[in-house]
């Protein structure tokens, strides 16, 4: 039996296109649907609009095949069967359209023709009260593989209140061997042995604020299940690993590794195969390393994976190269991956090399305050000495709860979540999503008011009717002089923020009435919400008002906004089809791109960009707006952006070349832009840097903005030529002289204290201490640099032939160290790099070296004394 996962997804979707179901494509790992969540849970995210009635899709009956990804069960990933955090869900929905019978059949019939699983090895589950889904199975199957269970597993509840409705699981048997061999082992029970594949929920019911349930107008059908599940089931494997969507990679993975793909390796292979699919797939949707949010959360399993490689004893960055299993396998389905793989794997592969090194010097740290709890008998880690370590060595709070495990040893979480709060005032833990407005409240809102109509692409102002007004987050009837409020209209002109471009400002207004527009969001739907100061008069909801939106700023976004799409073309065409945008900011006073690119863009290649955009500007070429079916536009070349929802009609930006009869970029972009190239007028690169690893992020200004930005340097010049008494032509000669004075200033200063140094060395030796056999000095000095603190070092190793040797120089606000160990104790054991690391840990800096010779230094100089002292334990 041999059923490829490609051809099961295909199947499934093709089956459920048979009966009526709009091909929806997967959405991004990061929501589109409901911006307050992390991440993709569920197929379901990006119907929520449609369970709702909030979409303008026509379709009322849908499947996908969604990516999705968790992060609730990781502790058990690679250990069970069935367990993952990235996975595929396969999925129909019905929005007030087919129900339970329809959808329990086509369930019944795809498993059992489609998928030829044994009719015999399958169970229904049935929420207890619900006799109608009891009725229809029973008409399908034996009585006695119909099981009825409670509200806990078998009841889908949105929240407190709100649509919910009972549930049918469809189970398959897995054979006795995988069973927990408790007697009343069944279908109910929690072990390996009864696989869920399917999960039918019936949303019928809205809750009530007492409890009971009001039957719903439009009853909904949202169905999962897990591709590697029904893959597993469909293939008689009695584990999800076993199929094609993971063996290349584990087999990948043990090759590079060189283990063997059984016994004890088999649950570390599969975590590392499972969290290799996650971040690559994370990574291709936008999600960077970083140490909150997604970002956070991508981190800490790429860095699980690393470590699972490092317990088999290797050293060296290998999840990137996995990433090439993973894309053979799920490339046919998600062709992007193509494009963006050199870059996701330069990505992978930097963050590796950046953990690898903390994983050396903080394993090392955690170790020896292991071993110190383990010799007084403590049996917790305080969260004080968790946070230092991550704070220290960015060293993961998730990882020192692992290893401490291994100890036996628990870790103070609420302690570490103090430290946390109390140094950084933010934590992954308090994330609570993207910042967007309460989206129960405005859903409720957006069903009374309908969508906003937006005026704006065409208009810069519109008689606007007021439709709500809300007031500290409740609605009111009017607001008056001197109010903050937030306003609903008919239709607008402003725009609101949306895609990296910034709202439109303004004023509202009629003949008693006067406010201006601060910003203005879109939170559910196209429902746009205006904030508003009120300057004079009442507002009433049911007035009329002019919408006035500031025209000079919009035109000044508008250039910045085209700007970008002609900066991501030049880009695409200087280093290749990897550039990508992942981020944007269209403000009027700049513009900020973010793109993925794994190396610095240098001096040159920046200028030659600029040029190019310039050209591009001065050839005054059209921009030319218009809608269309998106399938069209993808054939005739339009750039999507990932993590952008889109719908089956988009709006595309096409800036076009006349004199080569061809786009020079085209774009599906809801923004406002100029109506030709030559309106920009000006372009110019401000700076370019780096976000993350292998996104790099350019930030440039046009028009008013770049002659602003221009007129400021050119007086910076004339300012410094003023100050250097020469003319603006002068300036770099005169400056380079000063340089040289100051370099010939500063050597002869150096000279003067080394000599100074040099007449104290006979003193110092003297003070050197013995200290378990090896001689160990430690020398303060006030305000001496580096290469003197290097010179004397050579000399006191002179004098003092065999020693470890400490020289902290202090300032009034900082403090430099190197630290020096003669060879004949680089034998021993004895490393200056390990003892810079671990000094400079105590005092709040950073340091570290060869085993010979290392250096650093630190801000916190309240600690030295203490710092000494664990050094002198070290040599103990």
């Amino acid at each position: 039996m041999n059923k490829p996962s490609a051809k099961i997804r295909a199947e499934f979707l093709d089956f459920f296109k048979e009966q009526g179901c709009k091909t929806v494509p997967s959405d991004s790992l990061i929501p589109s649907g409901d911006k307050t969540l992390l991440f993709t849970s569920a197929g379901m995210v990006q119907f929520k609009q449609h369970f709702l009635g909030q979409s303008n899709d026509t379709f009322t009956r849908a499947a996908s095949c969604q990516k999705c990804f968790r992060t609730s069960d990781i502790e058990n990933v690679g250990i069970t069967s069935r367990h993952l955090t990235f996975f595929e869900m396969l999925g129909n929905f019905s929005f007030g359209d087919y129900f339970k019978k329809e959808a329990i059949a086509w369930a019944y019939e795809f498993l059992t023709k489609n998928m030829s699983l044994p009719k015999d090895k399958l169970y229904f589950t049935v929420y207890k009260d619900d006799d109608e889904a009891a009725e229809i199975w029973k008409k399908l199957v034996p009585f006695d593989r119909i099981i009825k269970m409670g509200e806990d597993t078998n009841f889908w509840n949105m929240g407190d209140t709100g649509p919910c409705g009972p549930c049918s699981e469809i189970l398959i048997d897995l054979g006795e061997d995988m069973s927990c061999g408790k007697p009343d082992c069944g279908p109910a029970c929690s072990c390996d042995r009864h696989l869920e594949i399917w999960n039918l929920v019936f949303t019928q019911f809205d809750k009530q604020p007492d409890g009971s349930l009001k039957p719903l107008p439009r009853k909904n059908i949202d169905t999962g299940m897990g591709l590697e599940r029904i893959v597993a089931a469909a293939n008689g494997k009695k584990s999800i690993f076993e199929t094609d969507l993971f063996m290349p990679i584990i087999e990948n993975a043990a090759d590079i590794l060189k283990i063997k793909a059984e016994g004890k390796n088999i649950s570390k292979l599969r975590m590392i195969a499972d969290h290799s699919r996650a971040v690559t797939f994370l990574i291709s949707d936008g999600v960077l390393p970083s140490n909150e949010g997604r970002g956070y959360v991508l981190r800490r399993i790429l860095r699980r994976a690393l470590r699972a490689g490092k317990l088999f004893g290797y050293n060296k960055p290998f999840i990137s190269d996995l990433s090439d299993s993973v894309f053979k396998i799920m490339e046919p389905a998600y062709p992007e991956l193509s494009s963006k793989l050199a870059n996701i794997k330069s990505i992978i592969k930097i963050e590796e090399e950046k953990f690898l090194e903390t994983l050396e010097s903080g394993s090392n740290v955690l170790n020896n305050i292991i071993n110190a709890y383990q010799a007084k008998k403590a049996s917790q880690l305080s969260g004080e000495d968790v946070f230092k370590l991550y704070d220290t060595y960015g060293f993961p709070y998730d990882l020192t709860k692992e290893i401490a495990a291994e100890s036996g040893l628990t870790v103070d979480e609420k302690g570490f979540k103090r430290q946390q709060k109390a140094a950084q005032e933010k934590s992954r833990a308090a994330w609570g999503g993207s910042g967007e407005k309460d989206v129960t409240f405005y859903s409720i809102l957006h069903k009374k008011t309908g969508d906003t109509e937006f005026t704006g692409y065409n208009h810069y102002t519109s008689l606007s009717k007021v439709l709500a007004v809300i007031k500290d987050s409740k609605e009111v009837s009017e607001i008056a002089s001197g109010d903050t409020a937030e306003v609903v209209f008919d239709k607008t002109p402003f725009y609101a923020l949306s895609g990296g471009q910034s709202s439109d400002k303004g004023f509202i207004l009629n003949d008693n009435f006067k406010a201006e527009v601060i910003d203005v969001v879109k939170p559910i739907g196209n429902l746009f919400v205006h904030k508003i100061k009120v300057l004079d008069g009442v507002l009433k909801t049911g007035d009329k008002v002019n919408a006035d939106i500031n025209i000079e700023r919009r035109k000044q976004i508008a250039r910045h906004h085209t700007a970008t799409h002609l900066l991501h073309k030049a880009l695409r065409e200087a280093f290749g089809e990897h550039i990508t945008q992942a981020g944007s900011l269209v403000a009027p006073d700049y513009l900020r791109f973010d793109f993925t690119h794994f190396a610095p863009v240098k001096k040159e290649d920046l200028i030659k960009i600029e040029n190019r955009i310039n050209a591009v500007i001065r050839a005054n070429m059209p921009v030319n707006i218009e809608s269309m079916d998106i399938n069209k536009a993808r054939k005739h070349g339009a750039m999507a952006l990932f993590g952008e929802k889109y719908g089956e009609v988009v709006r595309t930006v096409t800036v076009v070349d006349n004199d080569a009869n061809c786009n020079f970029s085209m774009e599906l972009c809801g923004g406002t832009h100029i109506e030709r190239t030559g309106d920009i007028g000006f372009f110019k690169i401000v700076s370019e840097s780096s976000v993350a690893a292998g996104v790099r992020r350019i930030e440039a200004v046009a028009g008013f903005a770049a002659e602003n930005y221009v007129l400021n340097e050119e007086n910076n010049i004339l300012k410094t030529a003023e100050l250097l008494s020469v003319s603006k032509d002068e300036i770099l000669n005169k400056t380079q002289k000063i340089l040289a004075d100051y370099k010939k200033l500063e050597q002869e200063l150096n000279t003067f204290k080394s000599s100074l140094i040099s007449a104290d060395i006979d003193n110092y030796v003297k003070e050197a201490k013995d200290v378990n056999g090896i001689k160990f000095l430690t020398v303060r000095v006030a305000d001496v640099d580096v290469k003197s603190l290097r010179d004397m070092s050579d000399k006191l190793k002179e004098k003092l032939k065999s020693a470890v040797i400490l020289i902290v120089s202090k300032s009034a606000d900082k403090a430099s160290f190197i630290v020096s160990v003669t060879a004949d104790n680089v034998d021993k054991g004895f490393n200056a790099g390990k003892i810079a690391k671990s000094f400079a840990a105590e005092i709040g800096g950073s340091g570290g070296g060869k085993p010979d010779f290392a250096q650093g230094g630190a801000k916190d100089l309240s600690k030295i004394d203490v710092a000494i002292k664990n050094v002198e334990k070290y040599l103990k």
